[in-house]
């Protein structure tokens, strides 16, 4: 079934998924994998990485902008910086990354080469926001910009072979998620 016309997301209808999409998948893949460290690259407002920052033993946030919305836990990290002054001095297993900061494909996919290498083979997540807009009016900059184009790039590109990849459409803007699986199986 198509989605709606663009008039349905102009109009409001859309707008409640902006925020929430995919938190409910998020939080289960917390108890699917046994998530004890979370990154959140691009934390905003901070809605999703307080639902899932009390559910790990670890949530880590970074973003370039003040993050006054997030709830301060003994078990969270905040970065106020840039992902690429992270990456510098990061050295730890990540078992669940969501990557939803700049939205450029070129953003999206150094976000995806600096932190991918520390997630978990096999049981790590590695969850890409805004993957599949609705409409095209929502890449613009203001919304998704490109990131699409990062999950074909990870998809085609032989450079990510070890990687399994699988896009979701909407409700508002999609997310695609990737496993690191040299094999299918671990013990194969």
């Amino acid at each position: 079934m198509p989605y709606k016309n663009k008039s349905y997301i102009e109009a409001g209808h859309d707008q409640r998924y902006k925020q929430t999409e995919f938190a409910t998948l998020l939080k289960e893949f917390v108890y699917y994998i046994e998530v004890e460290t979370y990154m959140e690259i691009g934390i905003r407002s901070g809605y999703m990485f307080n639902q899932i920052s009390p559910l790990v033993k670890r949530a880590v946030g970074c973003d370039i902008k003040p993050m006054p919305g997030v709830a301060q836990h003994p078990n969270v990290e905040l970065y106020h910086m840039p992902s690429t002054e992270l990456a510098k001095i990061w050295k730890d297993p990540i078992d669940l990354l969501f990557i939803d900061a700049d939205h450029k494909k070129e953003s999206v996919l150094r976000d995806f080469d600096l932190f991918s290498p520390y997630v978990r083979e096999y049981i790590g997540v590695i969850a890409l926001h805004d993957t599949y807009p609705r409409f095209v009016e929502l890449t613009s900059d203001k919304f998704c910009n490109s990131a699409w184009e990062a999950a074909v790039e990870i998809k085609t590109n032989q450079k990510y072979k070890d990687f399994e990849i699988f896009t979701i459409p909407g409700p508002y803007a999609g997310l695609s998620l990737i496993r690191k699986a040299p094999n299918h199986l671990h013990w194969r």
